[in-house]
């Protein structure tokens, strides 16, 4: 409201007898002081008459509706309050207020009031003159709002500076502190008082520093355009460290520059993580440059941001090149389709992946790699990219491709003389059981089974040859995969006695290499049947899983440790433990079972509970 109410201790009452005219009172000496004069009743209930210079509208006639021709509505309680009081004094006053001028605005007033006494020293009127203190009013208004915003933003401005942990300060054109906060004051180790005013050297500053800072604020005063550099200075607490600052000009309002404002960051934490960022880039590079692998790492997006020079020695081609180009068009033809397929995939689901294939070297020969790719992260946990490794294996598959093809030749030599002898035992049996010899039908029985056993492994071994050298040959045809189980239960039933065989089939049409199919299957019941205990079930079951065929066969052997279960079906794995190491095999049964099932664009794995048994399970497309 900004409303004054005084009374004026030290005055003379007014004293008259007759009625004194309001044209009276304006010639008086009183009126010509004021913009408006005015006579009140003794209670201010009607205002008798009111004279003036145009600042409050004119009136001969006595009015009980003074308040609201004169006062705003929201204003007039707290006023005839304020006049109430006074008015039971009898006491001369000044009441500073707002009124409704002459042209309808809203102005404000410096109202004084005399009361006008009879001889019994009783109010008979109240003689009032008023001043117009509008303009000045307005101008205190907008000096005390101005004010008041002027300190709201000192106060935003404070708790800004103390609360960073920045350094922010200004100097005048001396070079000396004008301003410093919280945060430089503690680096200081000083108090407001004790480093305002002050120059950089009294500060603590050495020589050098202050030097260079006086010459950089004479560079900003003269190019009036901010600088920025790095130093490191001695915190009273911290010990040294580096700070990134930036000297900024203020300017007056003719466009010359006032001050320097500064502000400095505490960077020691970065710099010193960029320093062993940089002694691991070293160590890995010379790492990298002083093996005999192919190192390559790439970004998050794929793209290539390192190659070793080993590099360059292998494929002919430059650093520079491999880093535009890469080096995906130097991968084998029959091997270039898998590879990026794999790296399109490890991008996007940023994994660990490794591959074997041939790239050609710079004398057009080609070079056996196995890769190896490792996702890297950055410290927010983003993902960065993979780092590469592709060691030489071109003896290895050398080697394997001559035991392959060994293999391979022992396995057709020797199926000749297997199956002839098969014919021979079935002949002898055929005999002995003509003959009624019982003992010689069952030594024959035995060796049928033998020289079945030995085939099969002569056929899984013939299997795995040709897949290593891609050279299995594929039949697809379109059957009922519920059918075929109702075949094999049939077939195995009659052999297995030793466990119980649970087939739970379905119809379900793939399109697939059936004799193949079979042969996983089979291998796969064989598997459980090896390692489950006797008289135990083996539950063979197909369903159909998220669109597509899942056949499943549970045991109740051993189970899988974690550890082993990613190698399972890798070639001559075997899990070796003691309730294991006396079960034959070589550990290609399950390898050539996940050859045929990738052939077929299916997945196979294992779900195992050590000590409890093992579910081995198959997916494929349905028709």
């Amino acid at each position: 409201m900004n409303a004054y109410l005084v009374f004026i201790p030290e005055h003379r009452p007014v004293y008259r007898k007759p009625f004194m005219e309001p044209e009276n009172i304006l010639t008086t000496p009183f009126a010509a002081a004021f913009d408006a004069v005015f006579n009140m009743s003794s209670d201010w209930s009607r205002m008798l008459s009111l004279k003036g210079t145009g600042f409050l509208q004119a009136t001969d006639t006595p009015a009980t509706g003074w308040l609201h021709q004169y006062i705003p509505e929201e204003d007039r309680a707290w006023v005839w309050h304020m006049i109430r009081e006074a008015v039971s004094g009898k006491k001369k006053f000044r009441l500073t207020h707002p009124v409704l001028t002459a042209d309808g605005s809203t102005g404000w007033a410096l109202s004084t009031a005399i009361p006008v006494m009879d001889n019994q020293d009783q109010v008979m009127e109240w003689l009032v003159g008023a001043i117009d203190i509008t303009e000045s009013h307005r101008s205190a208004d907008m000096a005390r709002t101005a004010m008041q915003v002027a300190e709201r933003k000192i106060r935003l401005y404070e708790t800004i500076t103390a609360s960073t942990p920045d350094l922010i300060y200004v100097f005048d054109l001396n070079y000396r502190f004008t301003y410093a906060n919280k945060a430089l004051l503690a680096m200081w180790g000083k108090q407001w008082n004790d480093a305002i005013e002050k120059g950089l050297r009294e500060n603590g500053y050495e020589d050098w520093h202050a030097e260079m800072h006086e010459r950089e604020m004479d560079a900003v005063r003269k190019t009036k355009r901010p600088i920025r550099g790095e130093v490191s200075f001695p915190h009273a607490v911290l010990g040294r460290r580096i700070y990134d600052y930036i000297f900024t000009p203020v300017f007056n309002e003719t466009g010359d520059v006032e001050a320097i404002a500064g502000t400095a960051r505490d960077i020691t934490d970065i710099r010193n993580a960029e320093m062993k960022i940089a002694e691991s880039e070293n160590r890995f590079r010379n790492m990298a440059e002083g093996t005999d692998v192919l190192i390559n790492v790439t970004d998050g997006k794929g793209a290539n941001i390192y190659f070793n020079r080993l590099w360059a020695v292998v494929t002919g081609r430059s650093v520079p090149e491999l880093l535009a180009s890469g080096w995906i068009d130097l991968v084998h033809p029959d091997d270039k389709t898998r590879v990026e397929r794999l790296l399109t995939g490890s991008i996007e689901q940023k994994l660990r992946w490794k591959s074997e294939f041939r790239i050609v070297r710079s004398d057009g020969s080609f070079l056996w790699l196995l890769l190896q790719a490792t996702p890297r992260f950055h410290s927010d946990g983003s993902f960065a990219g993979h780092i590469i490794s592709l060691v030489d294996i071109t003896d290895i598959k050398e080697n394997e491709q001559r035991k392959n093809d060994f293999i391979s030749t022992i396995s057709h030599e020797l199926r000749t003389p297997l199956t002839a002898a098969s014919g021979f035992v079935e002949i002898l049996q055929a005999r002995a059981a003509s003959d009624g010899d019982q003992h010689a039908a069952a030594m024959l029985t035995i060796v049928d089974k033998q020289l079945d056993k030995m085939t099969r492994m002569l056929h899984n071994f013939l299997n795995a040859a040709r897949f290593e050298s891609s050279n299995m040959h594929m039949r697809i045809e379109r059957f009922d995969i519920g059918m075929l189980l109702h075949e094999l239960e049939d077939e195995l039933k009659a052999t297995v006695t030793s466990h119980i065989l649970s087939f739970k089939s379905r119809e379900i049409w793939i399109d697939a290499d059936r004799e193949k199919i079979a042969q996983v299957i089979h291998n796969l019941v064989s598997n459980a049947i090896k390692y489950a205990p006797a008289g135990s079930a083996i539950i063979i079951e197909c369903a159909i899983v998220n669109g597509g065929l899942r056949l499943t066969v549970e045991d109740s052997g051993p189970g899988i440790r974690l550890e082993d279960q990613p190698l399972i079906f890798t070639r001559f794995y075997r899990v070796r433990n003691t309730q294991t190491k006396y079960v034959p095999g070589f550990g290609i049964g399950l390898f050539i079972c996940s050859e045929i099932i990738k052939a077929h664009n299916g997945q196979i794995a294992v779900e195992s509970w050590p000590g409890k048994g093992s579910a081995f399970y198959f997916t494929l497309p349905v028709a």
